[in-house]
């Protein structure tokens, strides 16, 4: 039972604040490595695509944990995290090839009070692999970081 215990703190804890963080609808970013680039989130589930530094990217995120931060009456922030995978096609030193990024996330959101969007900032740090001419050029452990506006519905 003593074994039992803590797994049980842990499935409470990861489960009970299960839920959707970053606001439904269609959003721009920007950070690094991507200067620019659109999301959709639908529920838990995110599309990313965008211009990056070294070429195009795009990816897929998922959120699994959701707090609200108390704050202040009327104010809304709360952090998630989550993980995903994005992909690439990159040029990095004349060396082309694709970069494969499974990372885990997270993040803060701030919605605004009767207005349809929302702001976040998120850090995402995994570990990249470089295929074809890139392979040997970039990879290992990772980090992007991104903020953004989300347009609500």
């Amino acid at each position: 039972m003593k074994r039992l215990a803590p797994l049980v703190v842990l499935f409470a804890l990861l489960f009970g604040s299960l839920g959707k963080a970053q606001s439904d609808g269609f959003g721009i970013y920007s950070g690094f490595p991507t200067w620019i680039g659109v999301q959709y989130q639908v529920s838990s589930f995110r599309l990313g695509a965008g211009l990056a530094f070294a070429g195009l990217g795009a990816g897929a995120d998922y959120i699994v944990l959701e707090q609200a931060i108390p704050a202040a009456p009327g104010f809304d922030l709360s952090w998630y995290a989550g993980a995903g995978a994005s992909v690439g096609f990159w040029t990095v030193l004349s060396n082309t090839g694709i970069y494969i990024f499974p990372h885990g996330l997270v993040g803060i959101e701030y919605a605004f009070p009767a207005q349809p969007f929302s702001v976040y900032g998120e850090l995402q740090v995994g570990f990249g692999i470089g295929t074809g001419a890139l392979s040997g050029v970039i990879g290992g452990v990772d980090f992007n970081a991104r903020a953004g506006l989300i347009f609500r519905p």
